[in-house]
């Protein structure tokens, strides 16, 4: 087995703080993203599919269920790890014979044949891609004429920087609640905003995403942007403090341990515990649906869908 990398130790570790019940309750809304762009993906008996950025595979063995005996799945990802994991689940499933798996990056897909699969898929991949145009332009060369994109990305998620809960906390900072420690939600957010940023992440929209396509050549985009702000759900203090936003920054426990002293991060805990664990402040979020067409185009590209 592959050593585990930063990737793989998210995925398995510092995603869901250990916390099996937000680990479920986060997998099913991830399951109902899945359906949704896969449910426009044209896909149908014989499809071949290339999940780009795979992780766990969510994306590409649900797709397998949808192309049928004939069809096929190409896992790809930049950790060894979590390609070997993906390949030791298809055996395990009975379908290693419908699937194949390359380390890859999204910018540099040369390992795949040009016109060859007819969906590429991506979910929460091109936040962490520098080169975004050259990825674009990778989907359109290795898609069959007529093949199509099915892409989501949270849009200016400013999760990497700032819990949201955090964010509002700190604006509220001179309420009864967390006036006492003000100065430490200020320390917290600079700490923040000078550390840690992965500009990939915040340097694009929903229309960048759109144009993007259109540059690398396909024929036509369609693009569904979701605007949500919904109260948190009561977390656990140690769940939130084994837990990060994403692979590329540490968790909430490992920041205040850098930038507090012991006295310092006892006193953040008795005045912020208890409204992490109450829940129910707004958190915003944005995301886009991008589906892109390589020519030849059916005579109405989103019919029906």
């Amino acid at each position: 087995m592959a050593e585990a990398d930063k990737w793989s130790r998210w995925l398995a570790e510092t995603r869901f703080g250990g916390d099996q019940k937000a680990a479920e309750a986060q997998m099913r809304m991830l399951v109902e993203v899945r359906d949704l762009l896969l449910k426009k993906g044209g896909l149908g008996e014989g499809k071949v599919v290339l999940d780009v950025g795979a992780g766990e595979g969510m994306m590409g063995f649900g797709a397998l269920e949808k192309v049928g005996a004939t069809g096929r799945v190409i896992f790809s990802d930049i950790s060894q790890a979590l390609v070997e994991f993906m390949r030791q689940a298809a055996e395990q499933m009975g379908v290693q014979d419908r699937c194949s798996f390359i380390k890859a990056g999204a910018e540099d897909l040369s390992a795949i044949e040009s016109d060859s699969v007819d969906l590429v898929t991506t979910r929460s991949v091109l936040i962490y891609v520098d080169d975004k145009p050259r990825a674009f332009r990778e989907f359109h060369r290795v898609l069959k004429p007529g093949g199509r994109t099915a892409l989501f990305e949270p849009i200016d998620d400013r999760r990497m920087t700032e819990f949201s809960w955090l964010k509002k906390m700190w604006a509220e900072s001179d309420s009864p609640e967390t006036a006492p420690i003000k100065h430490l939600l200020e320390r917290w957010r600079g700490y923040w905003k000078n550390n840690n940023i992965n500009e990939a992440m915040t340097n694009f929209n929903e229309r960048d995403l759109v144009q993007m396509s259109v540059d690398a050549g396909f024929a036509a985009v369609r693009t569904e942007v979701f605007l949500h702000a919904w109260p948190t759900p009561p977390m656990k203090w140690d769940t939130w403090m084994n837990m990060s936003g994403n692979p590329l920054i540490p968790t909430s426990g490992e920041v205040m341990r850098q930038i507090f002293n012991a006295d310092e991060q006892a006193l953040f805990e008795k005045h912020l515990r208890p409204s992490l664990e109450r829940g129910g402040r707004l958190w915003p979020s944005q995301s886009s649906f991008t589906w892109a067409l390589k020519a030849p185009l059916p005579e109405k590209p989103f019919a029906g869908e």
